[in-house]
């Protein structure tokens, strides 16, 4: 029992190990003559030396991912040069907030300035290099011993690395996600304006700005008797928008009016839904009980000089408030 026990931690830790990259793992023997410094941290011996390993604050080297990082400063390697046995040159493409800060502060686009820069790696010994890079260009260090951190350390490091790409990834899928849905948002509900619903009045209701404004951009639905403020959108189908609105009823509404129910009382919690029809006919449901019901309100796109009339109209009424 206890060695069957003893069998599935090890083939459990053998898993896990096999799952970390590379560097948090002892490197295995190269398979050609040319020697490349082993991924993982690097820091400096001394009495520092855990402290900076554990934070990461001295050098990581990943010449098989093309990466070379430290404290603020990060580099894409672009060529490795052999200079001969246990020694490189790597040319590299780099990050550097700190320097080009120092450079031009008064540089708007300093935070996307890139650096040609240069690296010496040199074998000590199997677990030290000696390390010279560049700054600008040039350079201006001597070179300096960096040891390799402990395997502990590097797995924990190397642990905390997955989980960071784990988290971009999901950021990264979220972000694209949502830039999806504002695009089938936009191609989905009307433009914004001035509407009217098609009959022999048409044009007058138009002309007196008295039937339905849309204004998505501004989350805001202004009918003859509601002035709704958008809360939530959301795509039902291509064509198709169902709103989450705070809706008001108008002091100069008339006798008809319909009050909108208050989204959270309906079932999805939307009271409010278009449907496009073409890029100048929507049609308009409010919900009733719970439900959109019926034919809904077909309404029209008013004319431009409408149109016109309404944005200076807008423009008129915003500047006498402020």
């Amino acid at each position: 029992m206890k060695r069957a026990i003893r069998r599935e931690i090890l083939t459990a830790a053998a898993t896990v190990t096999l799952a970390l990259p590379a560097f948090a793992q002892e490197p295995p023997a190269p398979t050609s003559d040319k020697w490349r410094a082993k991924a993982g941290v690097y820091a400096e011996p001394g009495k520092n030396f855990q402290s900076d390993c554990d934070e990461s604050g001295g050098l990581t080297i990943d010449l098989g991912r093309k990466s070379v990082s430290g404290y603020e400063w990060s580099c894409k390697v672009k060529k490795i040069n052999d200079l001969g046995p246990g020694s490189l040159k790597v040319e590299m493409v780099c990050d550097d907030y700190n320097l080009a800060q120092n450079l031009n502060p008064r540089d708007p686009n300093w935070d996307s300035r890139q650096f040609n820069e240069i690296m010496f790696i040199k074998q000590l010994d199997a677990a030290a290099i000696s390390v010279q890079k560049s700054l600008n260009g040039k350079l201006k260090d001597p070179p300096w011993r960096a040891a390799y951190c402990p395997l502990s350390t590097q797995r924990a490091l190397a642990e905390a690395r997955l989980r960071a790409e784990a988290e971009a990834k999901q950021k990264a899928e979220e972000a694209k996600r949502k830039a999806e849905e504002e695009l089938a948002l936009k191609s989905a509900h009307p433009q914004d304006g001035v509407y009217a619903a098609l009959g022999a009045d048409f044009e007058d209701r138009c002309a007196k700005l008295s039937d339905t404004v849309v204004a998505f951009a501004k989350k805001s639905i202004v009918t003859a008797s509601n002035k709704c403020d958008i809360r939530r959108m959301r795509v039902q189908l291509p064509d198709t928008v169902r709103i989450n609105a705070t809706c008001t009823l108008q002091a100069a509404s008339g006798p008809d009016a319909v009050s909108v129910q208050d989204p959270s009382t309906t079932p999805d919690r939307e009271n409010l839904m278009f449907k496009k029809i073409d890029d100048k006919t929507v049609v308009l449901w409010v919900i009733k009980d719970g439900r959109f019901t019926g034919d809904g309100r077909k309404l029209s796109y008013c004319s431009d000089q409408v149109q016109r009339a309404y944005a200076v109209q807008h423009r008129a009424g915003k500047q006498t408030r402020n």
